[in-house]
């Protein structure tokens, strides 16, 4: 129950800090924030603090950060005769407006929540390599019968790069292999450049063996599954920011494969589930410690926090993306887009959205009680 309860905050904390980057950057361009929520859902208890009114609210499920004119139209939004704006009793002068920003200003206000999302995950990083270190592609066997024994491919050698990926460790190369699953049945061979054990750089091309028990296609080459620790503070700061930007990397992938089909409903993880799995693997890490548990809650915090921040970016509709996207369009035309036609777009985007939060809650709690 304590793993589920800490599973819970760990995920509410991470889209908090999302919104705490709008929020952040919003009040350093003067934007009025009329109110800053920690939670979601009924308020429980808040005060208001230089205009914005800051809310604990009752699901612990993250948090909301609302400007001034984000949601409104013109017409809705109250107006003296100076042009001020008046929002339970707080009084804002027109230029708090969120529209009334330089189009850069506004783009750093909405990238700002992936942005602290990367920043999160990276510190994260940081903590967990410190204290792990990281997996090298190293090459300890090469099995015979399959096509890289017959390559000059020998163990001690170290994996650079695949196709056109570069490797900087052994789940780089796990991407590849499952990314291009359907081009190996098609018969493109993999073409790998390594290390050898001497210093030369040498090339290697091949087809992969598909393995029915797995449902997977093999190289028959074996990693070295062990971490290594990084030498110094620098090659910390190299391989956190490594394990940030694969994390990044298997996100879009993962969703350029979801669109053509390559994966089904069932791969596609929901909050429900989300939260199922970081209790049940900080849980069993557990029974090793409480460090071990800790790590382990980091580790997925941090895969979690990237994912949520590249997601973000994607430019649909309703999304941070979406709306940097316009904002992308008014820097090219010189004007913005109109704002009631931005708002109905936004509008259906969050529609479209809601919709598949339900299946995907729907399509998580089936799977779990399966």
């Amino acid at each position: 129950m304590i793993s589920l309860i800490v599973s819970i905050l760990a995920f509410g904390i991470i889209v908090l800090i999302h919104e705490f980057g709008h929020f952040i950057m919003a009040k350093a361009f003067g934007v009025g924030v009329i109110e800053f929520s920690i939670g979601m859902g009924p308020r429980l208890m808040s005060l208001v603090r230089g205009n914005t009114r800051y809310s604990i609210k009752a699901l612990p499920f993250g948090g909301s950060c609302l400007m001034m004119d984000e949601e409104l139209s013109d017409d809705e939004i109250p107006r003296g005769k100076d042009g001020s704006i008046t929002v339970d009793g707080r009084i804002y002068p027109p230029s708090c407006e969120f529209s009334s920003k330089s189009p850069i200003k506004r783009f750093i206000i909405i990238a700002a929540g992936p942005i602290f999302n990367f920043i999160l995950a990276f510190i994260l990083a940081v903590i967990v390599v410190a204290n792990i270190g990281y997996q090298k592609s190293e090459i300890v066997e090469v099995e015979k019968g399959y096509p890289a024994y017959e390559t000059g491919i020998e163990p001690e050698d170290s994996i650079i790069s695949i196709g056109r990926d570069k490797v900087r460790d052994y789940n780089d190369i796990m991407l590849y292999m499952l990314v291009h699953k359907k081009d190996f049945a098609e018969g493109m061979p993999i073409s790998l450049k390594y290390v050898s054990e001497d210093g030369s750089r040498e090339t290697a091309e091949f087809n992969p063996v598909y393995d029915e028990e797995t449902d997977s296609y093999r190289m028959g080459i074996v990693f070295r599954q062990s971490f290594v620790p990084a030498k110094d503070i620098g090659e910390l700061l190299l391989r956190s920011a490594y394990k940030v930007e694969y994390y990044i990397d298997s996100t879009v992938k993962s969703v350029v494969m979801l669109i053509n089909g390559d994966v089904g409903k069932d791969d596609v993880a929901g909050p429900v589930r989300v939260v199922a799995a970081i209790d049940e693997n900080v849980d069993a890490a557990a029974d090793y410690g409480l460090f071990s548990a800790a790590l382990t809650l980091m580790e997925l915090s941090m895969l979690i926090s990237a994912n949520l921040g590249a997601m973000n970016l994607l430019p649909v509709p309703a999304l941070d993306g979406g709306r940097l996207f316009f904002i992308i369009i008014e820097m090219i035309i010189g004007r913005p887009v109109n704002r009631e036609l931005e708002a109905k777009i936004h509008m259906a985007g969050i529609l479209l959205l809601l919709g598949l939060m339900v299946f995907v809650v729907f399509n998580d709690i089936s799977i779990l009680f399966r």
